[in-house]
């Protein structure tokens, strides 16, 4: 039954994304693409490989904290562009993406590896979530919105804040631990889970640790997570620039950017399609973008994702199997002892 409900849904949004083309005249997008010069291609191209490369150093950064294992930033970037496959190509979304990333980082400690993705994608979100809420804030103040888009970025940014401020103080006591605690409370089991319970636990203390004795690191990497999200307000502005339409302001393409970011918090259908785009079609509505210039960068950066997504199928095609560190558990660089979970 949920199989049927995937496929029935991912089809109703791939009809969405093709009836938004059909809408947009096909032809017209065509020639907004044809104004794309080599220069501005490889420009974009560019950008989007300066964004991965600011993610494998966040994560980088994060990773040199939670374990002792020297792992190169080659390695990392190619688990980054891995995960960004699987979260592009199937249901899954960022969660089976980020899992793979922690799985390619071969020789480091499975524990280790996880709690540096973990910690890595929460201060990820902390950061989107504080840019798309300054984003809101200044589009309420200076454009005029109906109520019901303004009670629905509204509440969405609100929900959104608060499933990330549980996650974070969740984190602090014992991610792992909670989870089990919570899925016994509701009657539900996994052999699986149970099995990897003390291997859950150390995990929970690598991130403890982490949140405990790296402040600094915190800060830098949530810095650079704000960094990121201007780059990629950058390349919005850059790709309505590069299509003809040269009225568009930073600011609008910021404010463009931050308020689409609701549209990848949706993991339901592969690479978001017809979700990403419907979402989007209100947004350019509010900013006055015509609809064929707005579906025209949509389709741009769509092609972009598509491109560092393939890129990211060639680490796991090599992927070769690689013995498991002996130690792992006591492998784990602790300075203090886990926080009681409550």
């Amino acid at each position: 039954m949920q199989r049927k409900i995937i496929k029935v849904t991912a089809l109703l949004c791939v009809a969405i994304f093709v009836y938004l083309i059909i809408r947009a005249n096909p032809k017209e997008l065509l020639r907004l693409l044809g104004r794309l010069s080599a220069f501005g291609i490889i420009t974009l191209i560019l950008l989007r490989l300066l964004f991965w490369g600011l993610r494998t150093w966040s994560w980088r950064t994060v990773l040199g904290c939670c374990s002792r294992c020297p792992v190169s930033f080659a390695t990392l970037f190619w688990a980054e562009m891995a995960g960004h496959a699987v979260g592009h190509f199937t249901p899954s979304a960022k969660l089976g993406g980020d899992a793979i990333r922690a799985m390619m980082l071969g020789p480091v400690p499975k524990n280790q590896s996880l709690a540096s993705v973990v910690v890595d994608k929460t201060i990820e979100l902390i950061a989107t979530i504080l840019m798309m809420s300054l984003g809101l804030f200044i589009t309420l103040a200076r454009i005029r919105m109906g109520s019901t888009q303004r009670l629905v970025f509204l509440s969405l940014t609100a929900f959104t804040a608060a499933l990330i401020a549980v996650f974070f103080r969740q984190q602090r006591k014992g991610l792992f631990v909670w989870i089990l605690e919570c899925l016994k409370k509701l009657h539900i089991r996994s052999r699986y889970l149970e099995a990897k319970r003390e291997r859950l636990i150390e995990t929970d203390v690598v991130i403890a640790d982490f949140y405990a004795n790296h402040r600094r690191r915190f800060l830098q990497v949530f810095l650079q997570y704000i960094a990121m999200t201007l780059l990629w307000a950058v390349e919005m502005h850059l790709s309505f620039y590069f299509i003809g339409m040269h009225t568009i302001t930073p600011l609008k393409s910021f404010l463009i950017t931050m308020l689409g970011i609701v549209a990848n918090i949706v993991p339901v259908i592969p690479a978001g399609i017809g979700i990403y785009d419907m979402s989007y079609l209100p947004i350019f509505a509010i900013f006055s973008v015509p609809l064929r210039y707005g579906i025209t960068v949509v389709l741009l950066r769509r092609l972009l994702n598509l491109l560092m997504a393939a890129i990211g199928l060639l680490p796991m095609l090599r992927l070769r199997a690689r013995p498991p560190v002996k130690g792992e558990v006591a492998a784990v660089p602790i300075s203090s002892p886990p926080a009681e979970n409550n």
